[in-house]
């Protein structure tokens, strides 16, 4: 595999784990406004998100041989992601509310 091939597959495997990190995340947090038991929902789904993505990172780490670049390739694939998604997920318009200011009457 040639060194340019591995940057780009390097970024986008950061990409897929970002997606999954915080694709979780926005379940998990549409979930929790109605569960039971939230509290437990969020720290499992915190604990299980950060499992797979420290362990995606290690990956990278041992797979490309420990050179920096490609952890921070895999690094920027991932904030990368979550810009996306929150720019794509994040509150609309309508849900958004403005504070009632009292009028001096």
């Amino acid at each position: 595999m040639t060194y340019w091939m591995s940057l780009v597959l390097t970024a986008l495997f950061g990409a897929l784990l970002g997606l999954g990190y915080f694709g979780g995340l926005w379940w998990t947090v549409r979930w929790a406004q109605d569960a039971q038991g939230s509290t437990a929902l969020l720290l499992g789904s915190f604990l299980v998100r950060s499992v797979l993505a420290l362990g995606g990172f290690y990956l990278i780490l041992r797979w490309m041989g420990g050179r920096w670049e490609m952890i921070a390739l895999c690094l920027l694939g991932f904030m990368g992601t979550r810009l996306v998604l929150v720019r794509r997920w994040g509150p609309t318009p309508s849900s958004q509310t403005t504070p009632a200011i009292p009028h001096g009457d």
